[in-house]
């Protein structure tokens, strides 16, 4: 799954604050949270990611208080 269709199916890209959708900025957070690198974001990946990651839980729950 590419990083675009992971956010897009996650959050839709609306939701996301503007800096967030700039070219490559979300290819570096899935490369963040890609913890060992195949390409895919795995629950635990991501759960992992919202724990050791603040500005993650930012973006992920400014998004989630638009809706």
């Amino acid at each position: 799954m590419t990083c675009r269709i992971f956010f897009e199916q996650a959050l839709p890209e609306d939701c996301l604050p503007a800096d967030i959708v700039e070219p490559g900025k979300l290819d570096e957070i899935f490369d963040r949270m890609d913890a060992n690198s195949d390409g895919k974001v795995t629950f635990d990946e991501f759960k992992a990611a919202m724990k050791r990651d603040s500005s993650l839980q930012d973006v992920v729950l400014s998004s989630l208080r638009q809706q």
